[in-house]
């Protein structure tokens, strides 16, 4: 079955991506916007030219952008965080700043005005790829904006204006303009996979994991970060939400971290690779 056949079956609810024994599989939901911190380190998204990143919600990849990045290679389980993350792309090439929070973010409505929705959607089209473009035309066919971003094809975190500006560098209003001039140059490379079977062949900057860690055997994890660190130039860096101490004692021995308010942080683990 293809994807978009997939997301249409979640939408209408003729179809389950909520698996009770895996939260993250092939058809797993997508992220509306980052749960992270990442406010906190933006030093260590910026300013580097060879990327690996989960997708997620994409955040994380559209703020390390803004400094222009050769190489991006993007790998994620579910199917469905890449034709999120370029129907973002596209968004921020075909829609203003103003636009792109409201079509995103706006809290105060229960949906948008169906005029809009059409608009904005038509602004975002045109900069999507073939395949992206049929999956999202599919969808919105049949299906207004809000009952596509409120079914569980997507996470259901509560959205705070304030907050959501403060965890994205790229919404500022300088920086949107900035990013939307550098998606000309940067190239994403795709990868469908989970972190334990992800097959690198190439050397990074930046690795960024997110908290994947949370959701696998930890002595697994700790045998990828270590083939990394042996083939990777660069830093590798790992999402924690709670248990930070205990998190800081497994990695002990080759990891530096930063502690932030609420007992979160990161694990920066350095190559063994010599620049």
């Amino acid at each position: 079955m293809l994807a978009k056949d997939i997301a249409q079956g979640i939408i209408r609810g003729n179809y389950s991506n909520l698996d009770k024994y895996s939260t993250f599989h092939q058809e797993s939901f997508i992220y509306k916007k980052t749960n992270e911190k990442l406010y906190e380190f933006f030093d260590l998204l910026l300013n580097k030219d060879k990327i690996l990143s989960v997708i997620g919600s994409g955040d994380q990849i559209l703020n390390s952008m803004l400094t222009n990045p050769s190489k991006i290679d993007a790998f994620d389980i579910s199917v469905f965080p890449r034709y999120f993350l370029e129907f973002k792309i596209g968004a921020i090439k075909g829609l203003s700043r103003e636009e792109y929070l409201q079509f995103f973010f706006g809290t105060t409505m229960t949906t948008l005005d169906e005029y809009y929705d059409d608009l904005y959607f038509e602004k975002i089209s045109p900069n999507l790829d073939e395949e992206v473009k049929d999956f999202w035309d599919y969808l919105f066919e049949f299906n207004d904006w809000y009952d596509i971003y409120h079914s569980s094809l997507f996470s259901s975190e509560n959205i705070n204006d304030d907050y959501i500006l403060k965890q994205n560098k790229y919404l500022g209003v300088d920086e949107y303009y900035q990013l939307r001039r550098n998606l000309s140059t940067v190239k994403i490379n795709y990868i469908e996979s989970d972190l334990l079977n992800l097959n690198i062949q190439d050397s990074y900057d930046l690795i960024y994991l997110s908290n994947i860690v949370n959701y696998v055997a930890k002595n697994d994890y700790l045998k990828k970060i270590e083939e990394f660190s042996e083939k990777n130039k660069g830093i590798i860096v790992t999402y924690i939400f709670g248990e930070l101490k205990e998190a800081i004692a497994l990695f002990h021995g080759y990891s530096s971290s930063r502690e932030f308010e609420g007992d979160s942080g990161v694990i920066i683990t350095k190559s063994k690779v010599k620049k």
